[in-house]
């Protein structure tokens, strides 16, 4: 190197020739940073219009719950719903609502919480000054005491084993193998699994999990949630609410 040759140190001022040479390169990792940020955004997957509905701010339903196979408040049929409508409940944060439901199953309740909301499928956040009580006005309900379930036969089904809370809204993307440790975190504390059937032709369809008896069944899928499986079991709805009531062993990853 002859004595001429520009040399960086550190509490000199920077020669003029490598002024230039540092701003050509500091502009080209900027520029390459920007076109790498703007390829990743673009190639991210659809994660759907499901979130948090803060807005509509904190709500009150008053309905019949029902604590198995995971807690949901059961509406009474309406115009727009004349099956009556399932709003599965979820507590704050990765918790589920069992425990305190356990002693309100089967009767008319107020729930008070924030919405979730994927598609036209909602969960309640329960929590607040409402949290979960007996019905202040039982008789708004009508006698309503609870929907039937109806039995619409033995299916096999391709999906993903999702929890609910992240899936309808709590977290984006609430699905996928990069959502799994999220989803178990919320399975173990008792968010209700979800097994969602994707199609071609229009939105995804949602089903309850429930093990064969109608009772929970998270414990025996934590290690195939986020993957693409197939389960074999019965479907019922209840109100508008598909449950499977699938056999684990009959799981098989495609």
């Amino acid at each position: 190197m002859s004595a001429r040759d520009p040399f960086y140190v550190g509490w000199l001022p920077m020669p003029r020739p490598l002024v230039g040479f540092l701003a050509v390169v500091a502009g080209a990792m900027l520029g390459a940073s920007a076109v790498l940020a703007v390829a990743l955004v673009t190639a991210q997957g659809d994660w759907r219009d499901a979130s948090f509905q803060w807005g509509e701010g904190y709500r009150t339903l008053t309905g019949v719950l029902r604590v198995e196979p995971y807690p949901v408040l059961y509406l009474p049929p309406d115009t727009e719903n004349p099956r009556g409508r399932a709003v599965p409940l979820s507590g704050e944060g990765k918790r589920g609502v069992r425990d305190r439901a356990a002693a309100l199953d089967g009767r008319a309740v107020d729930a008070g919480g924030f919405i979730l909301r994927a598609g036209d499928r909602e969960m309640l956040q329960v929590g607040g000054e409402v949290d979960l009580r007996p019905a202040m006005d039982a008789a708004a309900l009508d006698g309503f005491a609870g929907p039937d379930a109806e039995a619409v036969g033995p299916r096999t089904l391709r999906g993903e084993i999702v929890d609910s809370k992240c899936y309808l809204g709590a977290m984006r993307p609430g699905q996928g193998k990069t959502h799994k440790l999220c989803a178990n975190l919320c399975l173990v504390g008792g968010i209700s699994p979800m097994f969602v059937v994707y199609r071609s032709d229009g939105p995804p369809e949602l089903l309850l999990l429930a093990d064969p008896a109608g009772g929970p069944v998270t414990g025996a899928l934590l290690d195939d949630t986020a993957r693409y499986v197939e389960l074999s079991g019965i479907v019922e709805r209840r109100a508008d609410l598909l449950v499977f009531k699938v056999d684990p062993a009959s799981l098989r990853p495609l």
